[in-house]
């Protein structure tokens, strides 16, 4: 009886491992590159233990976006509750939130790659649409502490302006629009 939460909390870690691999196959090769062989390889899982786990690519996608999501939610949660708890001012918000964007190194490619995969596949799609509300919940958190007015209506457009951010930087480099001197140029026109 005692070796039952010991196998349960060792295909949980197996999971784990597989969905950490899914991701990290998207950010090295990108999501063409995702079978269940890649992964299989990449995660060290046996392949017959991972098609146990998630029988299609489709439930594997959308298991790797929920978990990249929530741990990238998790963090930017705690950076707003401290921000609120501490009684920020609006630009030690915007320079904090700015600091957790900028430590993000690839891990938006995976995240958007699976959001323009979501606008093909409806299942995934509604994954997309729970990771989007998730960070506009952060969002309105960041702004409430920052003083914008209305921040639950203000979210979904820093969500945007964030994610908008985020390709800028992928695809320009160092060439991106820098992220602080953005989100400080947005916060001032959120709180005229």
């Amino acid at each position: 009886m005692a070796s039952h939460p010991t196998r349960q909390a060792r295909g949980e870690e197996r999971i784990d491992e597989i969905l950490r691999a899914t991701l990290a196959v998207i950010r090295r090769e990108g999501l063409g590159a995702v079978t269940h062989r890649t992964v299989a390889e990449e995660s060290g899982v046996g392949l017959g233990s991972l098609t146990y786990y998630f029988a299609s690519k489709q439930e594997l996608l959308r298991a790797a976006l929920r978990l990249f999501v929530t741990e990238d939610v998790a963090r930017l949660r705690a950076t707003a509750e401290a921000l609120l708890a501490a009684g920020a001012g609006g630009a030690e918000v915007v320079e904090r939130f700015a600091a957790v964007l900028e430590a993000e190194e690839a891990g938006g490619v995976a995240q958007f790659e699976l959001y323009l995969e979501a606008s093909r596949d409806p299942v995934l799609r509604e994954t997309a649409v729970e990771s989007l509300r998730a960070y506009a919940e952060v969002a309105e958190l960041g702004l409430r502490a920052a003083g914008v007015p209305d921040p639950a209506d203000a979210a979904a457009i820093v969500v945007a302006a964030i994610d908008g951010l985020g390709l800028h930087r992928l695809a320009a480099g160092p060439e991106a629009p820098d992220v602080q001197a953005t989100l400080a140029r947005l916060w001032r026109a959120l709180i005229a």
